[in-house]
Formats: structure tokens, C-alpha cells, sequence
């Protein structure tokens, strides 16, 4: 079998998470490696190309045409949890042949292509579409609380109803759970503890798609997030102790009146 001198790589986030002992009972194909995050398929006799399926939701492929790519993904989805209507896209291309290693804007060069340098460069393409998806989930709970924050700045209370607080801190909680569980992509693959090559090559993808400055950004974010659900729930506490204060003032005047009728009738 002739190993191609280039491939495209391209990832897609399919949803929230992909189970992975589903995706493997469904799948057919040489399998390189399993493990209970990830499934990695190689060329077979039959076809080229190879597919990384990563359990936060995410599918790579390599040298794959886009027919094969759209019936797996359409094969997935329906598998995925949350799956997004349209899901998120990114591409990136390997070549060999260079006298070393070569990181450009979307593509790298190297003397030769292995299986573990292709899962390598593709893990670091998905990690890549998954912190946009993440970045994406920050950025909606970063804006969702806007109309609570001009109620502040406006009359200098939280005016909005008990419900609609609570739905955005539940939501809130949720979404960023989902983002901190799914973190570890971001750690370093096994494979290049122990490999001078992949090791150069881990460090210089995670430098081409920026990621620890995208990661540290996303981290921002989420204390912003922390901090606006901590603010929330202390209003809301504060709003609830006056409401029962106002009770009690009530049912105290209640009684006086009722003492004061007595007296006089």
C-alpha cells in the first residue's frame, strides 16, 4: 500500500460527547488503538485514510473524502449527545518530505508520516475545534446575563422573576461543568513522554493553534462566569430575606390590629 505524501486533516465537533462503546460497537475498520477517551481507525486494504473519534464530541479525519466524511459524521450524530444541527469545522494539512519540522499557519511538514504522527496532529486539530466550541459555550454565558445586569445599573435591584434567575444559574452550572470535565484535552498525549519526535511535534501544534493562550483566556472567562452566579445567588438570597422580612412585618401588624379591635370592642 503507497502512503500518501499529504493529508488533509479535518475535525468536526458533533455535539456534547461522543460514547465511546457505543461509537465502537457501531464501527467497522482496522483499529490502531482504543481506551476509554478516544478510538483511532488506520487504512485498510481497501481504503485510505484514518479516523479519530475523541469522547468530548469530536471526529477526525484524514485523508477521508467529503462523501465518506458526511455519511460517518451523519452515523455519529446520531449517536452524540446534544448533537449540533451544524456542527463546527476545522482543517489542517500534513505533508513529508522536509528535512525537519516545519509548523506553518495550517499546515506542517516532516521527513515522514506514521500512524502516530497523523494521531498526534489529528488529537491537536480537534483539541482546537473543541476549544472553539467551548469558547463558544463561554462566550453565551457571558452574554446570557446582560438583561440582569441593566435591571442593576437601571433601578438597582435585581427585577427579573426568581425563575428566570435560577433557569440561568442552572444552565449556567451545567454548561460550565460540561467545559471543566471536558479540560484534559488540553493534557499532553502519552505517546510523547517517552518520543523526542512527537514530543517536538505536540509542542509545536499546541504553538501553532495558540492553545495554551486560548486556554488561559477560557479560564477567564469561566471565573467571570463563577463570579456572576455567586453575585446572582446572593441577590437573590438578599431579595428572598427581605420578602420574608416584609412577611413578618406584616403579620405582626396583622396582630396588633387584631389586639387593638379586642381592646376597643
Amino acid at each position: 500500500m503507497v502512503v500518501p505524501k499529504s493529508y488533509v486533516i479535518t475535525a468536526f465537533q458533533l455535539g456534547d460527547a461522543l460514547p465511546i462503546k457505543a461509537c465502537r460497537s457501531t464501527l467497522v475498520g482496522r483499529m490502531i488503538s482504543a481506551g476509554s477517551q478516544e478510538l483511532f481507525y488506520g487504512s485498510s486494504e481497501n481504503e485510505m485514510g484514518f479516523t479519530l473519534i475523541l469522547n468530548y464530541g469530536v471526529v477526525v479525519y484524514a485523508g477521508r473524502s467529503e462523501a465518506d466524511m458526511s455519511t460517518m459524521n451523519h452515523l455519529l450524530q446520531k449517536l452524540a449527545q446534544n448533537h449540533l444541527e451544524q456542527p463546527l469545522r476545522e482543517s489542517f494539512s500534513v505533508h513529508s518530505g522536509a528535512a525537519d519540522l516545519e509548523f506553518g499557519f495550517s499546515e506542517f511538514s516532516l521527513p515522514e508520516i506514521s500512524d502516530d504522527v497523523l494521531r498526534i496532529v489529528m488529537l491537536h486539530v480537534g483539541q482546537s475545534v473543541a476549544l472553539d466550541y467551548y469558547e463558544s459555550l463561554a462566550d453565551t454565558l457571558m452574554q446570557a446575563p446582560n438583561q440582569f445586569i441593566e435591571s442593576l445599573t437601571k433601578h438597582g435591584k435585581l427585577t427579573a422573576s426568581r425563575k428566570s434567575v435560577m433557569k440561568y444559574i442552572g444552565q449556567a452550572m451545567s454548561m460550565r461543568s460540561r467545559i471543566i470535565d471536558n479540560l484534559y484535552v488540553l493534557d499532553a498525549p502519552d505517546m510523547t513522554w517517552d518520543n523526542e519526535t512527537l514530543d517536538r511535534i505536540d509542542r509545536g501544534m499546541k504553538k501553532t493553534f495558540d492553545t495554551v493562550t486560548r486556554f488561559r483566556a477560557l479560564e477567564d472567562q469561566l471565573e467571570v462566569v463563577q463570579t456572576n452566579l455567586e453575585l446572582f445567588v446572593e441577590l437573590l438570597q438578599h431579595r428572598q430575606s427581605n420578602l420574608l422580612e416584609w412577611i413578618i412585618i406584616g403579620l405582626i401588624l396583622i396582630e396588633v390590629i387584631k389586639l387593638l379591635l379586642e381592646s376597643l370592642f
